[in-house]
Order: structure tokens, then C-alpha cells, then sequence
């Protein structure tokens, strides 16, 4: 499959129906981050359980931990519903870590490096039109 690479100004795309991989929505209207829901995730790390919750901008860095996080740490992230393991099969090109996914719809993820710190993630679009058709209104989507 070929790749390409579009950059796109942090915080202009939001993430809307985020997934675990059996399908369980990890959108929380309850918690709200920038005004809207945030991506609620289960974070297993040294021996705790809790959840983390993030801002659903793509691009956007802020979090929200049950417990606190120091830089370096590695999250071990999984479904809150049904405890499915967010973790992708791409390792992190600058830490070398697996990276973790949150499904989106038409196939796509957004996949991102799960040591607090690291800013490296990623947009995959399979189906380009249908996803930037959820993420842009007409006026302000990009033209291919």
C-alpha cells in the first residue's frame, strides 16, 4: 500500500467515534476535554488499574490520569468496557515501544506512542474521502 504524508495543524481534527478493536466506543460524554468528549481509555501500569482520559484533538497532547504519570513512563492501555488490549503491532520509530491504537471508522486509527513524553503518533486513513468527510465539514475539507 503506498503512504502519504499530510500535515495537518495540531487541534483541527477531532476524533469522533474512537474504538477499541471488538468495536466498544471509547468516547466519554461524561468527561470533557476542550469542550468535548474525551477518548477514556484503562491504564494498567505498575501494578494499578485506572482510567486516563484524552483529548480527542488530534494532535492535541493533554491528559487525564486517575494516577500520576512521570515522563518515561510506558501506559499499558485497554478497552474500559471490555478490556481489550489497545496495543498496535507498530513499534514507536523514536522510542521503539508498541504503539496503541484507537479504532475509527471505514478502517482507519489513530495510533500513537504510549510513553508519557513522546509526542509521536499518527492519522491512518484508509478510505481518504469517507474519513476526512467525518473529521472536516464541507467548507474546510481538503480538496484531493
Amino acid at each position: 500500500m503506498e503512504e502519504i504524508i499530510i500535515r495537518v495543524p495540531e487541534g483541527r481534527i477531532l476524533v469522533h467515534d474512537g474504538t477499541c478493536p471488538k468495536g466498544c466506543s471509547l468516547m466519554n460524554p461524561g468527561k470533557l476535554m476542550s469542550g468535548k468528549p474525551a477518548i477514556t481509555c484503562e491504564n494498567r501500569m505498575h501494578g494499578k488499574t485506572g482510567l486516563i482520559h484524552f483529548n480527542s484533538f488530534y494532535g492535541i497532547y493533554e491528559y487525564d490520569s486517575e494516577f500520576i504519570l512521570k515522563h518515561g513512563d510506558v501506559v499499558d492501555l485497554a478497552c474500559p468496557h471490555c478490556g481489550s488490549p489497545l496495543r498496535a503491532p507498530e513499534l514507536c520509530s523514536v522510542c521503539r515501544v508498541n504503539m496503541f491504537a484507537i479504532h475509527l471508522p471505514n478502517g482507519g486509527e489513530v495510533r500513537a506512542c504510549p510513553m508519557v513524553g513522546c509526542h509521536n503518533h499518527k492519522l491512518v486513513l484508509v478510505d481518504l474521502d469517507a474519513q476526512f468527510a467525518t473529521y472536516y465539514n464541507d467548507e474546510r475539507r481538503p480538496k484531493m
